[in-house]
């Protein structure tokens, strides 16, 4: 069996967050990672932790797509 690996998130304040591109916000939802019958078109999900709250949880790990996460259990901001 092979180990998950878990991105560690880094807090951003209130302050931040608010300056930030919204279209550039991913959302960590808590659950596992749903596998594709399909691999090759697969959307690139990853497990991530909330610096804030803890809650590991998965998300779009194309780090073109998104460049900062709200987390779906504590609705704080980070970036993965």
């Amino acid at each position: 069996m092979s180990e998950i690996k878990v991105r560690q998130g880094k807090k951003l304040s209130a302050d931040e967050a608010k300056s930030m591109d919204r279209s550039k916000m991913g959302v960590l939802v808590t659950g596992a990672v749903q596998e594709q019958e399909v691999e090759g078109q697969s959307i690139g999900y990853g497990y991530t932790q909330c610096p804030w709250c803890g809650n590991i949880g998965r998300s779009i790990v194309d780090t073109d797509a998104y460049h900062w996460y709200t987390c779906g259990a504590c609705g704080r901001a980070f970036r993965a």
